[in-house]
């Protein structure tokens, strides 16, 4: 049985190139690829894939949220994210939300199929630059018990749209990326605005940088 892989990364020229390097592998099988993160997830939801390969910068929703969301709808996949910056704020975020693996855009050759395999048996993959990050601070250590958050506290639906409100799409775009009336797309900014403690749109956007949610 092949090893069913979705692809998903907004650079298409990259996610382009890391759909040749993983095609020469005549164990994998690309069920899917995209640049969204909403769409990644439904696609996760719908063909269940036993790997997803996320970006972590990905519009409409990053890697870290993209990564709960697919594992609350296809628990078996096993999520492997890739980035451009070994921040330990994006690792540890990543490694909370339950994604097994974390490789280096720039080590993407040496590292991705040894990864995609050693996920897909279970295990786990840190590209060497992040790997040093849980030598550093244990698992279960200061960087895995932050303080807790108000975005838990958001509802699928409503992380979704936070992170397209912070992107600066406005309740008519959402409404219409996200299959809503604009009223329905209206109140769930009004709910995170009132969970999050925030005040408009701009504190929305400055929120959503200091989470490591978009750049």
């Amino acid at each position: 049985m092949p090893i069913r892989i979705l692809l998903a990364d907004d650079h298409v020229l990259f996610r382009r190139g890391l759909r040749r390097i993983l095609e020469e592998e005549p164990e994998f099988e690309i069920v899917a690829e995209t640049g969204s993160g909403i769409e990644a997830v439904e696609l996760a939801r719908r063909l269940q894939p036993d790997v997803a390969v996320l970006d972590i910068a990905m519009k409409e929703l990053n890697g870290v949220e993209a990564t709960r969301q697919t594992l609350r709808h296809s628990p078996s996949t096993a999520v492997m994210i890739l980035s451009m910056h070994s921040d330990e704020r994006y690792v540890i975020r990543s490694v909370k939300a339950g994604a097994r693996g974390y490789v280096l855009k720039d080590s993407v050759e040496e590292g991705l199929i040894r990864a995609i395999h050693l996920l897909h048996k279970g295990q786990a993959f840190f590209s060497p630059a992040v790997a040093r990050i849980f030598q550093e601070r244990f698992v279960g250590g200061p960087a895995f018990r932050e303080v807790d958050d108000r975005y838990e506290m958001l509802t699928e639906r409503e992380r979704q749209i936070y992170h397209l409100l912070a992107e600066g799409h406005s309740s008519k775009e959402i409404a219409t990326r996200l299959g809503i009336s604009v009223h329905t797309a209206e109140t769930h900014r009004t709910h995170i605005m009132e969970k999050l403690g925030l005040h408009g749109i701009a504190e929305l956007v400055l929120s959503a940088v200091r989470r490591g949610l978009i750049s």
